[in-house]
């Protein structure tokens, strides 16, 4: 069976053959998706790198050598799309508090001094906490994960409109919510 994969990977690699290529996809899938399960723990998820996995093979097929395992280079491409993700997933974390420190400084009135940039994240930290869990997801869709408004609305399953205006709304409760107990603290 490693003879007929070499095979059929060089004879992919050679002509561009996709049936031959179907073939190795067809007895490496399992080996790639239980690999990339046990290390997500999310099924959903391991088919999705699985998947980008084949999909990149296919696009640098010419890189494989021939007499090589195409499970090993498989496994190589595998988890080097897991690392891309895990990257991917703390990019947009740090993301998250950029943009809420972007947003705080765009509204931060120009007399203030940064410093009151602290107190303005310590009250943007209490109104998220007050805030109900669909407005929460919400937030997290778009900020945190980085979708666009019209990817969140189709996973809230809402229109895209109503998601924006949603999104609008909570964000002006957010900034007068942080207004007000910035208030609270100065008098």
């Amino acid at each position: 069976m490693s003879d007929d994969l070499d095979v059929w990977m060089t004879r992919a690699r050679d002509t561009g053959d996709q049936e031959a290529f179907a073939l190795v996809v067809e007895a490496s899938h399992h080996l790639l998706r239980a690999t990339l399960l046990r290390e997500t723990g999310d099924p959903d998820l391991a088919d999705e790198l699985a998947q980008d996995a084949f999909a990149r093979a296919w696009a640098k097929r010419a890189q494989y050598r021939p007499g090589t395992s195409p499970r090993a280079w498989l496994l190589t491409i595998a988890r080097s799309q897991l690392m891309d993700h895990h990257r991917r997933q703390d990019r947009d974390r740090r993301h998250l508090k950029d943009v809420v420190r972007q947003e705080l400084l765009r509204h931060l009135p120009e007399r203030e001094e940064p410093a009151a940039d602290g107190a303005r994240l310590g009250a943007l930290r209490i109104c998220l906490s007050e805030l109900g869990e669909d407005h929460r997801q919400l937030i997290d869709l778009v900020h945190g994960r980085g979708l666009p408004s019209e990817v969140a609305a189709d996973e809230l399953g809402i229109k895209p409109e109503a998601c924006r205006q949603r999104l609008s709304r909570l964000q002006r409760r957010l900034r007068e919510c942080c207004e007000r107990r910035l208030e609270g603290q100065t008098s």
